[in-house]
């Protein structure tokens, strides 16, 4: 019982009174000090509008703090695509590759193309016994203008020693069958425009002229062999081109 008595006298009703009325000072003290904010507030009229705007603002705020961060990440990732040099920038259409070679898959051949600064017959064979030769002064492969590539014919039944056989099919090259060449590092793709025919066939000596002697930009390839394969009584030659 004394514990209990003790209790009520550390909080009497005197205090709670005077309690009561200090935290009613202390209000009307604030509201008096920020009347100029609070009366905005109180009238029926400005009050919802006030809040509406206070509250709209404060989202506004934090929408554009959002289009800050996107424009600064799109400024930063035009800022990286500006900075690689242009020489860095490789076009997708250029492949490079290591090795002079030409590809032709429908004839199964893969093999070396070979330089030749030969003048006579024996040091032409030599070449070809090594690959396919590119012919002096026609067009290296992929530049503008005329390429001329030579290769042995053997007959079909004849053992592949050294390179005789590459070019003894030739005749099955079809329109749209693809020639792919590896020179200079460069890797390049010829399209056969022509099935092989009469026209195809040339005599010894006769010069093969360029389908497109006037007409810049166009690069045009044609693979040469004896014919009929064994023999060297004329040559046939097989046009491409890249597109």
């Amino acid at each position: 019982m004394k514990k209990e008595e003790k209790e009520e006298k550390f909080f009497t009703e005197r205090d709670k009174t005077l309690f009561s009325i200090f935290l009613f000072i202390f209000a009307l003290s604030v509201l008096f000090l920020n009347w100029t904010n609070f009366s905005w507030f109180l009238n029926i009229q400005t009050g919802p509008i006030i809040v509406k705007e206070r509250l709209s603002g404060i989202f506004s705020f934090e929408r554009e703090e959002k289009r800050e961060e996107e424009k600064e990440g799109l400024e930063e990732k035009e800022e990286i695509v500006e900075k690689i040099p242009e020489e860095e920038i490789i076009e997708e259409e250029i492949i490079y590759c290591d090795e002079d070679r030409i590809f032709i898959f429908a004839l199964d051949v893969d093999v070396s193309i070979v330089e030749t600064t030969g003048t006579t017959e024996a040091e032409y064979r030599e070449a070809l016994d090594r690959g396919v030769v590119h012919f002096p002064g026609s067009s290296y492969p992929g530049e503008e203008g005329l390429t001329v590539l030579l290769g042995h014919s053997a007959p079909v039944d004849r053992p592949r020693i050294k390179h005789d056989w590459v070019f003894s099919e030739l005749n099955k090259l079809r329109e749209g069958d693809e020639i792919e060449v590896c020179f200079n590092n460069r890797f390049f793709v010829y399209t056969v425009i022509e099935d092989v025919d009469e026209k195809n066939i040339y005599e010894v000596g006769e010069d093969v002229a360029p389908l497109y002697s006037d007409d810049k930009g166009k690069r045009e390839m044609v693979l040469m062999s004896c014919w009929p394969p064994g023999s060297d009584t004329q040559r046939i030659g097989v046009r491409a081109i890249i597109e």
